[in-house]
């Protein structure tokens, strides 16, 4: 059993400068260690017969979440691990917090579930104190507390959950991708080596941008997330699997999760099926499963749960194994959890 103090260790000696005050005294988490719970868990699920899944993409309000709740649902769905991001709400930001050191608290009770991840940028992080919060995310990296970046919101429409409840105005987020924080966030990729998920709504006219940002920055490893998730198919006339396929031929360090609606899925502002991989018979579109056979090692297993969605892993969980089933079966495994380990460790899962 890997224990708190196996763990963590010191951090190793440098120069006092090399870290931002607001990881001060922070101690990096013991990767290799990390990486033998994980895959003794992975392991332990494959000798039974299961199919486990790395979720790379789910967020929280830390001061709300009941991790025994969450974990014990990944025991019992067989969910291998989960990047769970924490998003600073707007209280703790009128408090000054710009990292919240959750995968820490996590890790400490669950190191064999939890992923160490960077914290959501998103309102008001990233609109309100950009340069701030990703001052103290780079802190956390250089301090050993992350492998991978949270999920940045640079076009964001509220979430189908938001929308039913009117809050029409609270998420309808839109940072300039090549604006000073893009830059800055593509840039401290390239640097670390780190990825980082997108949140990028799929429109024609910001197509262009993420292709320059990609171009300029072709170290920089991008998870944009929700594969072909569509709010409004009139803006997004170019987004095809051909439109896809060029890019990951062209932009090697580009990654897709595959966190998205199940066939039925509707966006209620625009009354849209707003995911577009599913043909009308509920199974995968021929073209999008094309893609994924085509490029099977940059697709990534996600829940995209969050704040007001954790008591929901059970049916995200199905909706989830509903599409994994629709694949191949190396390709199945390699969306579940491969892909994501080689990302993260930079090595074949074995």
């Amino acid at each position: 059993m890997i224990t708190r103090r196996h763990l963590i260790k010191t951090l190793s000696a440098a120069p006092l400068g090399a870290f931002l005050p607001a990881i001060a005294g922070a101690a990096a988490f013991d990767v290799p260690a990390l990486k033998t719970g994980y895959a003794q868990r992975l392991k332990k699920m494959l000798a039974a017969g299961e199919l486990p899944y790395i979720d790379l993409e789910s967020s929280c309000n830390s001061t709300k979440l009941d991790m025994d709740f969450v974990a014990q649902n990944m025991d019992r769905l067989n969910i291998g691990l989960m990047a769970l991001s924490a998003d600073i709400g707007s209280g703790q930001f009128k408090k000054g917090v710009r990292f919240d050191n959750l995968s820490e608290r996590l890790i400490a009770s669950y190191p064999d579930r939890f992923i160490p991840v960077g914290n959501g940028g998103q309102p008001p992080s990233l609109t309100e104190a950009p340069a701030e919060f990703l001052d103290a995310q780079e802190a956390a990296i250089r301090s050993g507390q992350m492998l991978c970046l949270g999920e940045y919101e640079f076009r964001h429409y509220p979430s189908p959950r938001q929308a039913k409840r009117g809050e029409t105005e609270e998420r309808d987020v839109q940072v300039p991708i090549d604006g000073p924080t893009g830059h800055r966030l593509f840039s401290l990729s390239e640097k670390t080596g780190m990825a980082f998920q997108l949140h990028y709504e799929i429109e024609d006219e910001l197509l262009a941008p993420l292709e320059q940002m990609m171009a300029q920055y072709p170290k920089a490893k991008v998870i944009w997330c929700h594969l072909a998730q569509i709010r409004y198919i009139e803006r997004a006339s170019r987004y095809t699997p051909a439109y896809v396929d060029g890019l990951l031929k062209r932009f090697p360090n580009l990654y897709f999760d595959t966190a998205f609606g199940d066939p039925m899925s509707t966006y209620p502002l625009s009354h849209q099926r707003h995911a577009r991989v599913w043909a009308s018979d509920g199974n995968l579109d021929a073209g999008w499963r094309d893609l994924l056979v085509a490029h099977p090692t940059r697709f990534l297993s996600a829940l995209d749960l969050g704040g007001d969605r954790m008591n929901q892993i059970p049916s995200y969980d199905q909706k989830h194994r509903y599409f994994l089933q629709r694949l191949p079966a190396e390709i199945r495994h390699q969306v579940a959890y491969r892909n994501a380990w080689a990302l993260l460790f930079g090595e074949e899962f074995a």
